[in-house]
């Protein structure tokens, strides 16, 4: 049983905890931190986004179609669906010669709050631009298009953009992934699991490119920066990838997926992380997180209070009172 990483306070009362498991190692292939099952199969979800864009970013699509940092960030992104967001997922459409009809991710309202109530006053239906998967489904179809390959039904498990996917990440990760689970996610694409150790064992090589050749290093550092210069493109307002690339002054590269995993990569120590909520919360993964970091003593001194702040949630009652807080178990004994 994975072990307890996170408590939920209220009136210093435990009322509910979280679960995990974290696996870090670096480009050397040192462990460095390694708790619960690591070895279970994960679906990583959108957490590798970026190792499915490297495709596209290998092929030289970046310097034919002119793709800038906004747009790489997007396109490794689980966006917010805010104008900004939806505005730039077009413009990758558009400088492909392609269109939002060619979106195969489907529909649904922007995550942020704001912005989905703007379509309501502004009397505009929300349209495959607002999915929070459009920027990767924007990069493919730029891939598809430049390399070649039939736009249509590039989300299909045999088209040739989702099996130069799956032979990068079975390499990158040094896992077989023709013979692992495989189920669709969210926006339809394939999604394959493997253990907690080959997903944090690719990130450790995405973070400053070890072993991977001029072309695929050059790639991974043209995505990884892009991110870590625009993120606000791979998140958005009041997303934690978003706030933690933003605040922090260490180097950090952070993306979540959805049911709790997040992947992480830390370029000035060549060290990657990968970890699972065992219960799927956000809430629970974030904080695992923030706590590993914490743990790992990574940071530079002067992300002391940034860190602080992002070990320590608390929550507010509708009438504005703290009522509870979200923070690491005694298990990190800190």
């Amino acid at each position: 049983m994975n072990p307890i990483l996170v408590d939920v306070l209220r009136a210093d009362h435990v009322e509910s905890v979280h679960r995990g498991a974290v696996y870090v190692v670096d480009d050397a292939g040192q462990e460095l931190l390694s708790i619960g099952n690591v070895d279970k199969l994960v679906y990583p979800r959108s957490a590798i986004k970026i190792m499915q864009a490297l495709p596209m970013a290998e092929s030289g699509a970046i310097e034919a179609l002119r793709l800038n940092d906004k747009q790489l960030s997007l396109i490794c992104s689980s966006h917010n669906g805010e104008v900004k967001h939806a505005e730039m997922a077009q413009s990758i459409l558009v400088g492909a010669g392609l269109s939002v009809d060619d979106l195969q991710c489907g529909t649904h309202v922007p995550m942020y709050r704001d912005a989905a109530d703007e379509l309501v006053r502004s009397g505009t239906s929300a349209c495959a631009l607002h999915n929070n998967c459009s920027g990767k489904h924007s990069g493919m179809l730029a891939f598809a298009k430049h390399a070649g390959f039939e736009t249509k039904d590039y989300i299909e498990l045999e088209h040739p953009v989702q099996r130069e996917v799956l032979k990068t990440m079975s390499e990158l990760t040094e896992f077989d992934l023709r013979t692992a689970p495989c189920g669709f996610d969210g926006c339809s694409l394939p999604t394959w699991a493997a253990p907690l150790r080959a997903w944090a064992k690719a990130f450790a090589k995405i973070s400053r490119g070890t072993g991977l050749g001029d072309v695929r290093g050059a790639a991974v550092a043209k995505l990884r920066e892009a991110v870590m210069a625009e993120p606000f493109y791979v998140a958005g307002s009041g997303r934690y990838c978003t706030d933690i690339m933003t605040q922090l002054s260490t180097p950090i590269f952070v993306k979540i997926g959805a049911e709790g995993v997040f992947c992480v990569s830390l370029p000035e120590h060549g060290i990657g992380i990968a970890l699972k909520c065992e219960d799927g919360l956000s809430r629970g993964a974030e904080m695992m997180l923030s706590a590993t970091l914490k743990k790992l003593g990574v940071l530079k001194p002067e992300d002391d209070a940034v860190i602080k702040r992002f070990t320590s949630k608390i929550l507010k009652n509708c009438n504005g009172y703290e009522v509870a807080e979200i923070r690491p178990s005694e298990f990190w004994d800190f």
